[in-house]
């Protein structure tokens, strides 16, 4: 067959393939309001009045199982200059090791600590597959959460192996890491987006942050595809806190039995956050 021939057949079908994405997926908009599962039914929101912060739709669960738990959201207020540390999640929900959720924590003063997920958000009844994820089936939702609620919910409720490694960061990257997530979170509360398993994930969401406060700080591999294996180079850039060889300091990290042990303390304390950082 003449090679035109078959360049023609493969840009038919590409066309085909585009005109097929657009028609079907392109045009539909994503929407703040549906019924949705009670676990990201609230979308957070920052009121913001210089270093003063009031977070509206924290989200305080207590779980016993995924699906037995108590819901509870509420409002909590910091104050930017008690920032006092950053913290790296890695939550390892498959037994493909490179599969993972990540996260990112703000520790304040006086033993107060905040947790970010960049998640799906889901209708009620929805259950969340990669495959649906690439053509606008989700929407994306930046939950804020204590960590007794978005740690206790993999370590204690699904039984998950989830790693906490504390970040090197200085002051003023803090600070301006934190005030570019609370933007994040209040422009996702008026204008909503998709969810995309390639392009618009926890993992692409936390490093496309991370870089805009400090350009180049996270090179892209093909670890943000992976994110399980994202400690390498975040040891390796020195992101996270090198504690010893890599492998010690993953194992220095790692807090599911911790968890465990202590339980997730009462609604409204950081019992969690304290026994898992012994």
């Amino acid at each position: 067959m003449d090679w035109k021939i078959i360049v023609g057949f493969a840009l038919a079908i590409v066309l085909l393939l585009i005109n097929f994405w657009w028609f079907a997926v392109g045009q539909k908009k994503a929407r703040l309001h549906r019924d949705w599962s009670p676990d990201c039914a609230q979308q957070a929101r920052f009121e913001i009045n210089g270093d003063s912060v009031t977070l509206h739709n924290r989200r305080d669960f207590t779980w016993r199982t995924t699906r037995d738990f108590d819901e509870n959201w509420d409002s909590w207020s910091f104050d930017m200059k008690d920032l006092k540390d950053i913290w790296y999640v890695v939550d390892y929900f498959h037994k493909i090791r490179g599969m993972a959720h990540t996260m990112v924590g703000f520790e304040f003063s006086d033993n107060r600590f905040l947790m970010a997920s960049f998640e799906v958000r889901r209708q009620k009844g929805q259950k969340f597959h990669p495959w649906a994820g690439m053509w606008n089936e989700f929407e994306l939702i930046l939950i804020w959460a204590t960590e007794r609620d978005l740690l206790g919910v993999r370590t204690n409720g699904r039984g998950n192996d989830v790693y906490l490694y504390p970040c090197d960061v200085v002051p003023e990257k803090q600070q301006a890491l934190l005030q570019a997530m609370m933007q994040r979170t209040n422009q996702l509360a008026e204008e909503p987006e998709w969810y995309n398993t390639m392009t618009a994930t926890c993992t692409t969401s936390i490093t496309q942050i991370v870089n805009r406060v400090t350009p180049g700080r996270v090179p892209f591999t093909w670890r943000a595809y992976l994110p399980g294996y994202s400690p390498w180079t975040a040891w390796k850039r020195g992101i996270i806190s090198q504690r010893g060889t890599f492998k010690e300091t993953v194992a220095a990290a790692a807090i599911s039995e911790k968890a465990k042990a202590g339980g997730l303390g009462e609604p409204g304390t950081h019992d969690y956050s304290i026994n898992v950082r012994k």
